[in-house]
């Protein structure tokens, strides 16, 4: 039997493959090595830049500086120092809302170096977006009405400071406005009210279902400019003190008095503390609603900024909580606020129609710190701050719930102001935090108010806002939209819808027929679509404002406690690359 021999080119065929083996296949098995391990550093590469940015973000459009520093530590902890093997760029990007960060890593190779490929650099890079806060009410550093200080409550002159492109007034006509947990929701206060009554909106079974025990939040925005300065936050007329709407139970009075009725009221008592009628008011007169239930305790306390945006989770400031009791009707007469008389009660005079300290401050960086107000805290006596209200109850800030051994009717209103002296415009500003509660006082109706900030940021998204029983004046009400004077919008918006009490398209962002009889009690929400275009001067505190027009007739009066809120659609905080 004869055996086949191999041929020739099965032969050439196995030195083939060996020859593949050795020089191709085992090479490029031995180099998969080297990019799994690539891939998988360019993940956790990837994994650092996206935490970076959106850690640094929150800082943008106003501390590119901030941002950087915080970018940095945050990809250092996830294993990437700017340092060594590793490098963090930070830059800004497209928006000046926006955040750049590329993390790079240099990884020795194991069989690439054979080759000569000794080392790889590998980087990655992700954008973030932030719409930041949703300011609302003030791009200044008061926020309602400023009356006149005294001698003893400086300043007496006003401290307010308008940065460029704001357009602020110490008299617009409102007052910040919160309501004890027992004060019907349907008298205005949305958002810190136990109660209402059948057919009033987010009313079940007599309960307020928009009820939130953690109050309200307003910004006390402090720029570079004002870090390492005292920082003094003043309350005007901080406890709630049962003298009407027109103050019209207030003590009364005339020109035989004389003007000094006590250390704090020492030369315009009788304007100061003037008993009014149902068609007066003046500078003075918050108008704090009188209440059969037991008077409204009152509490502020501030926090520290946070990288989270969410006030509720922001650091106290332990130093600066003060609560404020509550008087009632029984409680303000003449007597009351005269020194030297029996009934004198200088804890009262300390704090009624006066600009009372609440706390000064020195602030370490710049950035958004947090006034919490609220009425359901129980009052603490222990710790009376000698300034007509009492200090050191931390459960201003701790309590997270409702205390529903806490009563309190009647609303309170107050305004508040914060300033530094000597440093520039808008370099402190004082506004509400998504949620406005005020009180319209004006004897003229026809005005305007700055709504909400919205910044590039929010292109292509939706700005909401709302408003919650409004209406209460002597004839019907208009209500429009007006853009930002420094935004590229055109004066009158188009594309607007309406939810609630009018629903549909709202010609020019606007709402006509508001009135006590249709409107008391009833939520309303406006979506104002931003375009992809939109852009505003984001360099100032005072550009990129919406402001609100109401008009109820020239001359009428309007005393009305509404809820106004905003916000932008969508998170804050958003991943673009």
């Amino acid at each position: 039997m004869t055996t086949p021999r191999r041929t020739p080119e099965r032969g050439a065929s196995a030195i083939l493959v060996a020859v593949f083996f050795a020089v191709i296949a085992l090479p490029l098995a031995a180099i998969s090595v080297d990019v799994a391990r690539w891939y998988v550093e360019l993940e956790r590469v990837q994994a650092a830049a996206d935490a970076a940015a959106t850690a640094g973000v929150t800082y943008m459009p106003d501390d590119l500086a901030k941002a950087r520093d915080r970018a940095i530590e945050i990809a250092e902890d996830n294993g990437y120092p700017n340092g060594g093997e590793t490098r963090v760029d930070v830059s800004v990007g497209d928006k000046p809302t926006q955040l750049r960060v590329t993390v790079s890593s240099r990884i020795g190779n194991s069989f690439a170096a054979s080759f000569g490929i000794t080392d790889t650099v590998l980087s990655r890079t992700a954008v973030a977006d932030y719409n930041g806060p949703a300011p609302m009410g003030s791009p200044c550093n008061t926020m309602g009405n400023e009356p006149p200080g005294t001698t003893t409550r400086p300043p007496v002159t006003s401290t307010l400071s308008v940065p460029a492109g704001a357009n602020c007034t110490s008299n617009p006509q409102f007052w910040a406005n919160i309501g004890g947990p027992d004060w019907p929701k349907g008298n205005g206060d949305q958002f810190m009210t136990r109660t209402c009554a059948t057919g009033v909106d987010g009313c079940i079974g007599g309960k307020n279902t928009d009820f939130d025990p953690q109050g309200y939040f307003y910004l006390v925005h402090v720029a570079d400019t004002a870090v390492g300065r005292p920082v003094s936050v003043q309350i005007y007329d901080p406890a709630f003190v049962a003298h009407g709407d027109y103050c019209e139970r207030g003590p009364k009075g005339n020109a035989v008095d004389n003007n000094r009725w006590n250390p704090y009221a020492n030369s315009d008592a009788i304007a100061r503390y003037a008993k009014l009628n149902q068609t007066t008011t003046n500078q003075f007169c918050s108008g704090d609603v009188p209440t059969t239930s037991v008077p409204t305790v009152t509490s502020f306390g501030l926090r520290a900024p946070t990288d989270t945006g969410e006030p509720r989770l922001a650091p106290p400031v332990p130093s600066c909580v003060r609560q404020y009791q509550g008087w009632g009707e029984d409680d303000l007469h003449n007597q009351s606020l005269k020194e030297g008389h029996p009934k004198y009660d200088a804890q009262l005079a300390q704090v009624f129609h006066q600009w009372v300290p609440f706390c000064t401050f020195t602030p370490a960086a710049e950035g958004d710190y947090y006034l919490q107000v609220r009425t359901n805290v129980a009052l603490s006596t222990a710790s009376p701050d000698g300034q007509g209200g009492y200090a050191n109850n931390q459960k201003v800030f701790t309590q997270t719930g409702d205390d529903t051994a806490v009563g309190g009717g009647g609303a309170n209103r107050f305004a508040l102001r914060a300033f530094s002296p000597g440093v520039a415009p808008g370099s402190i500003a004082v506004s509400a935090w998504e949620r406005m509660p005020i009180y319209a006082n004006a004897t003229g109706a026809s005005s305007d108010f700055n709504l909400v900030r919205v910044i590039p940021a929010a292109q292509g998204k939706t700005l909401v806002f709302g408003f919650f029983d409004v209406g209460e004046a002597a004839s019907n009400g208009t209500m429009r939209v007006i853009p930002p004077t420094d935004s590229n919008l055109p004066p009158t918006l188009t594309g607007c819808t309406g939810t609630g009490k009018v629903t549909g398209s709202l010609t020019g962002c606007q709402i006509t027929g508001i009135n006590a009889s249709g409107w008391n009690g009833r939520s309303q929400q406006i979506r104002v679509p931003i375009p992809s275009t939109y852009t505003c001067d984001t360099t100032t505190p005072g550009g990129c404002w919406f402001r609100v027009a109401v008009d109820f007739g020239s001359g009428k009066a309007v005393n009305d406690s509404t809820t106004w809120t905003a916000k932008i659609e969508g998170e804050p905080v958003r991943l673009i690359e």
